[in-house]
């Protein structure tokens, strides 16, 4: 079994156009390095994300399908408060997303992403929880607070009190005016030593900056998870043992039982694509046990999202 537990769908009105056209100044630097290509931010917009848009998920499942991934968690991206609001209001887009997982029922979990300095977010995650089924929370420090601000608190209060993950991005961020050093995994350590009954999984395992901090927190923090989405840049940029090198000394220090396969789909598609990624795991070898490779591939993440056996 594979459990994608880091996953954005491409819709319509769900992100802003300036964040749009300044993230594309980076998306498209990468992507350029990656495949040693000359596309512009305007073509890389056009040509390679727009081929993306996917209102209901439907080709998403066909590629989950083709990579052996049984399981996607599905959230938006609250930018909101930062950028202006998207065409679609972020309350809006967690409907959506709960809709389009009711739409694939049993292959993708909804987050509900927020803000929590926005007006009525409690409201609206209390109605998210109870009436759409929507099963953790997504918190992007980047747009404006700190991690360990008060202003989180109830976000980390529902989690505790609802059993329900917070997936917090940790690591870099494209060419939008995010505040990078909010999204420093050692806030969010902070945060999880103060909400012990709170999970929080470290989205990017803090990216290729900060991936050591990242680690050490899931070290000593029961209830500190890691992900490797976005780590199919890096992946593409180094020779595979060297990349199995730096995973078994990821596991050799926090376990297997910390660590789950994660995509962060779309962007990352476009230097490794899902299946191809899923292989990396698949194809482990003899340095990782059978019992480690489970537990990356989907055995934490049944853990962390409460699915049983």
């Amino acid at each position: 079994m594979i459990i994608d537990v880091h996953r954005h769908l491409v819709i319509k009105g769900t992100v802003q156009g300036s964040y749009i056209q300044a993230a594309s100044k980076s998306f498209s630097m990468m992507y350029n390095k990656a495949n040693k290509t000359n596309i512009t931010p305007r073509q890389y917009i056009d040509d390679i994300v727009r081929k993306e848009i996917d209102d209901h998920a439907d080709n998403i499942i066909v590629e989950m399908d083709a990579a052996g991934v049984d399981i996607s968690v599905i959230f938006a991206v609250d930018y909101g408060l930062l950028l202006g609001e998207a065409p679609i209001h972020i309350f809006d887009q967690n409907k959506m997303y709960a809709d389009i997982a009711k739409r694939h029922q049993g292959r993708m979990i909804p987050f509900m992403a927020i803000d929590p300095r926005r007006k009525g977010g409690l409201k609206h995650c209390e109605q998210a929880y109870h009436e759409w089924g929507m099963k953790g929370f997504k918190l992007h420090a980047g747009v404006g607070y700190m991690p360990d601000d008060p202003v989180c608190n109830w976000v980390y209060e529902k989690a505790s009190e609802w059993r329900i993950p917070i997936m917090c991005h940790t690591g870099g961020a494209p060419s939008a005016p995010l505040r990078w050093e909010n999204s420093r995994p050692a806030y969010f350590a902070s945060a999880a030593a103060r909400y012990p009954d709170a999970d929080f999984i470290l989205a990017h395992t803090g990216d290729v900056g900060w991936w050591q901090e990242a680690m050490q927190a899931a070290a000593w923090l029961p209830n500190v998870y890691l992900d490797l989405s976005l780590w199919q840049k890096p992946y593409r940029k180094m020779p595979p043992e060297q990349f199995y090198k730096w995973l078994r000394h990821l596991t050799d220090m926090v376990g297997a039982d910390k660590i789950m396969f994660a995509s962060d789909a779309p962007h990352p598609n476009f230097h490794l694509r899902l299946p191809q990624w899923a292989k990396v795991f698949t194809d482990l070898g003899p340095e990782f046990t059978a019992q480690e490779k489970d537990l990356i591939l989907s055995g934490t993440a049944k853990k962390v999202l409460k699915l049983g056996n």
